[in-house]
């Protein structure tokens, strides 16, 4: 029988979330996906689960964007898949109000699983860091025999310029070179290579090997070009995401006096940060600006504020 491939109702996705119990995170940093498999209950829009203090998925908080996969497999057409969007956020145990709430509830959800969460009997007591992810956007897929043989539609996509098998030598002749010159770093690097374009990611110790790095791979003759996303291990501060600017202007703005939340908002463009809204007065306009040009990473501020009254 041919197989049957179709939508998954809203209904019928969160009901595949609340079967199961392990899922996949993928977040991106750097220009790079990462997935990481966990054990999650599904309750009411919310995703809970557990993984370990200063983990991977810690450094999802520079963006909080994520998606989350679930899948059901029978057989090769026999299946349903389940992906959700949302954002993602540590739950602090020591905290009151809310988060205390939200804490003992995970620990309760989780208990459903795996009755010994965070008890003397727990198989995994490392993984005593509590996250939960609010659920955006829900969209499933499913696979089943029974349908009608459609044949190829004639059209294709085509990938112009790719030479797969050039590329892996390629990948290999770089990985070798920084081995060889910085044997202590390469452990830390990331290197991806496509259509002739080496990417890099990771941590350099310093920022003079980071141009050290890059100058080895330019002398690979069959590199390209070079993508170059290296962070500098000393100092440990990284470079701000557009998402953590955002926080970080978010917090000046709440310290600015007589700034009232939704007067004056924020956009960040391109590493700018662009400040719309109303000021009461010139000082205050100018406090707003003096405190965002305070924010780590932000190459500049582009004012279009207005202002209410003009001083005496």
């Amino acid at each position: 029988m041919a197989p049957a491939l179709g939508t998954l109702e809203a209904g019928k996705c969160e009901e595949l979330l609340k079967r199961q119990e392990v899922g996949r995170i993928a977040f991106a940093l750097q220009d790079r996906v990462g997935i990481v498999p966990v054990h999650y209950v599904y309750d009411e829009g919310w995703i809970y689960g557990r993984t370990e203090p200063e983990g991977k998925l810690v450094s999802i908080l520079r963006n909080r964007r994520v998606a989350f996969e679930v899948d059901e497999i029978r057989g090769m057409f026999t299946w349903q898949s389940v992906v959700v969007h949302g954002s993602f956020y540590l739950i602090e145990p020591d905290a009151g109000g809310k988060e205390k709430a939200a804490h003992d509830k995970a620990v309760q959800l989780l208990r459903r699983i795996l009755p010994t969460t965070l008890g003397k009997a727990d198989p995994v007591p490392f993984r005593d860091q509590l996250f939960r992810i609010a659920v955006s956007e829900i969209t499933g897929r499913f696979a089943t025999l029974g349908g009608t043989r459609i044949g190829p539609s004639g059209t294709r996509s085509s990938d112009d310029g790719a030479s797969p098998e050039a590329d892996v030598l390629l990948r290999g002749e770089v990985v070798a070179a920084v081995s060889k010159a910085f044997p202590l770093t390469a452990s830390k690097i990331r290197i991806d290579a496509f259509d002739g374009i080496i990417a890099l990611t990771g941590l350099a110790e310093t920022p003079a090997e980071r141009i050290a790095i890059e100058r080895e791979i330019l002398r690979i003759e069959s590199v390209r070009a070079v993508v170059q996303q290296l962070e500098t291990e000393f100092p440990t501060e990284q470079h701000p995401t557009p998402a953590e600017m955002a926080r970080n202007a978010v917090r000046e703005l709440e310290g600015s006096p007589g700034v009232a939340p939704g007067d004056v908002k924020v956009v960040v463009e391109h590493d700018w940060l662009r400040v719309e809204g109303t000021a009461a007065t010139q000082e205050q306009r100018a406090d707003v600006i003096r405190r965002l040009r305070t924010v780590k990473g932000a190459r500049g501020i582009i004012d279009r504020m207005h202002v209410e009254r003009v001083s005496a």
